[in-house]
């Protein structure tokens, strides 16, 4: 069996670590079944929203269903023509069922701001902008309109400021939507600051660089966990992050500032998206040693235009001679840290890690942690459990 890990994790997923296997065991150290691959995926009502299972529904499936689309211009007569609404919401549930599509997601946010369900309207727009709804700028103004509607103001006004800066040019519309009124009413300088920013073209090309950037992590739900793994991890090409977005994965360049191209680096999940900051998860990996290589999960924290401003190791290990980090965050931002020692059936340094199970593990220490307001992520408390026994490369050795 192959496991598949997709951009997105979820209570439903729990991602790899970088560890070869569990033994004798078909469940994870928390008591949730992997995902297989292997296992066809169907979608039904309650997972339109899983990320994880329409990123693997999709692999399994790379070919459109017909029958998609003709659920979507069934509800799409529905929507524009017909005015139903409660139609219309079902029958492109019915089409992203059938085949998810960033247009059925697209139209299914406009019917829930029709229907003022915003914040199902976000949840619709922002997996229609992950799978790569076009214009984008559409997408991003429509989103500027669900939080002026939720009076959330400072977001309302940075999406319009992206939107404006991806091409979208209604000026109109800015002007006059009733979505958008609570913003232009109630924060009308917020709303002239980011239109004259927008406008007038200020770090424009540096906010659109990071809105592509971060576009690629899908939203998570909580609770995040990053556990063991039964068996190997692939990750999709498609997760992979360019060399292009260097300047937002410090790793990407070693110390000597020339690029690492030893490394491999995958878009994993965006945690959060607040008022003054942006929580992202990615994934490192050593190329050179292939599928064996062990994962590492970073947690990083951006402004809203991509200036960092905190990050940390939170999961998994550069190296198997190192304790195994495991994580698991809260919808608060609260997260914690629990550091395992493993030790393998064989010794690596003769058999190396490929089919070698990790026959035991040791909680040593945990320590917990928050991403505050600023985006920080600060240091909460900890506890030590045990001391790590003497190891050498993950086998036991003895010490006289």
């Amino acid at each position: 069996m192959k496991i598949v890990l997709y951009s997105l994790a979820f209570s439903t997923l729990f991602a790899s670590c970088g560890n070869p296997a569990i033994p004798d065991s078909e469940v994870g150290p928390d008591g949730k079944t992997a995902v297989d691959e292997t296992n066809p995926v169907s979608l039904n009502a309650a997972d339109l929203f899983n990320g994880e299972k329409v990123r693997l529904f999709l692999y399994q499936n790379p070919k459109a269903n017909p029958e998609s689309n003709k659920l979507f211009l069934s509800a799409l007569d529905e929507f524009k023509n017909k005015k139903n609404l409660v139609a219309a919401k079902e029958g492109f549930k019915a089409s992203i069922a059938a085949y998810p599509s960033s247009k059925s997601y697209y139209e299914l946010g406009n019917v829930c701001m029709e229907m003022k369900n915003y914040q199902g309207a976000l949840e619709a727009y922002s997996l229609a902008e992950k799978l790569g709804y076009e214009p984008f700028s559409k997408v991003m103004f429509n989103v500027a309109c669900a939080y002026s509607q939720l009076k959330n103001f400072p977001m309302s006004a940075d999406y319009l400021q992206f939107a404006i800066q991806a091409g979208y040019v209604n000026m109109d519309n800015i002007e006059k939507d009733p979505d958008l009124a609570n913003l232009r009413d109630q924060e009308p300088d917020m709303f002239r600051k980011n239109m004259d920013l927008a406008l007038s073209g200020v770090s424009d090309i540096e906010n659109l660089y990071f809105l592509q950037f971060k576009r690629q992590f899908l939203p998570a739900s909580f609770p995040i966990n990053l556990n063991m793994e039964q068996e190997k991890v692939v990750y999709d090409d498609k997760n992979r992050i360019s060399y292009d977005y260097e300047r937002y994965v410090s790793e990407m360049r070693n110390e000597r500032f020339s690029r690492d191209v030893s490394k491999e680096f995958y878009n994993f999940v965006q945690v959060a998206e607040k008022a003054n900051f942006v929580a992202l998860i990615y994934v490192v990996k050593e190329s050179f040693n292939g599928d064996q290589s062990p994962l590492t999960y970073r947690l990083v924290t951006f402004t809203k235009t991509g200036k960092l401003i905190d990050k940390k190791e939170i999961a998994g290990r550069q190296d198997y001679s190192e304790l195994l980090k495991m994580c698991t965050i809260s919808k608060d931002l609260t997260f914690t840290i629990t550091n395992y020692e493993t030790t393998f059936e064989k010794n690596p340094d003769e058999e190396g890690y490929y089919d070698n199970p990790v026959v035991s593990k040791k909680k040593i220490n945990l320590e917990k942690y928050r991403i505050d307001a600023s985006g920080k992520i600060l240091y909460q408390d900890g506890k030590t459990f045990a001391e790590p026994t003497a190891m050498l490369n993950g086998w036991l050795i003895n010490v006289l």
